[in-house]
């Protein structure tokens, strides 16, 4: 990403999470706040009504769109499960979940910590780094208490797969997975120098993740 992009994308950023993260119409909860990397917490949202009652809106066919402040760090998925992905290095450290639904916003910071469970799912690719129009083919295995691994790679399996590529909320317009795992980059990239893109894999109560980068051709 080049530094021309980034000092243009803050102010933008930085208005954005101060607008949702100063509402707080919608009121998320968890049973915890604290995550090693690894694991996951469903989140609970309660929109209050005109008449003081509260109505759940956790499901996305309420319209609720979760986001993340941190995607190295925290993913939400469309259902409102969050999972810890990772610490930057650090000890301990932070990162806020968000959810929107129509005009009312809230959103809960998690604490998070390393030394977790880690990923349940092994994902690999054949090269980490794709040019523009490049596909690659994702590999998800599970391993077994026996040694075994078995191939998840296939959505047919019920493995599912969540780009992020830098905006807060999913994004697969910089590179989209298909059922059978191959990674297709975006054939421009425009001005970037270069885009990554965080992609989250879940089969189950299993969990994995890569990080990919599209560069020019």
């Amino acid at each position: 990403m080049s530094a021309r992009f980034v000092i243009a994308l803050m102010p933008a950023i930085l208005l954005t999470s101060c607008a949702l993260l100063g509402q707080t119409d919608l009121q998320l909860s968890a049973s915890t706040t604290t995550l090693r990397v690894g694991e996951t917490i469903q989140l609970s949202v309660k929109q209050r009504q005109p008449d003081g009652t509260m109505r759940d809106v956790t499901d996305p066919a309420s319209g609720t769109r979760y986001y993340t402040t941190g995607e190295s760090l925290l993913i939400p998925e469309p259902d409102g499960r969050v999972t810890c992905i990772g610490t930057a290095g650090k000890d301990r450290e932070s990162a806020v979940i968000g959810a929107v639904n129509g005009k009312q916003t809230g959103s809960v910071r998690f604490q998070l910590l390393p030394a977790g469970p880690g990923p349940g799912l092994e994902v690999t690719v054949d090269k980490a780094t794709l040019q523009q129009g490049e596909r690659v083919q994702l590999h998800v295995f599970l391993s077994s208490a026996t040694g075994g691994r078995k191939d998840l790679t296939a959505t047919s399996t019920g493995t599912r797969y969540l780009m992020f590529a830098g905006q807060a909320f999913p994004d697969p317009s910089v590179i989209g997975v298909s059922e059978t795992g191959l990674a297709s980059a975006v054939s421009s990239i425009d001005s970037y120098n270069y885009r990554t893109v965080l992609v989250f894999v879940r089969n189950g109560g299993s969990v994995g993740w890569i990080e990919l980068k599209v560069v020019h051709a």
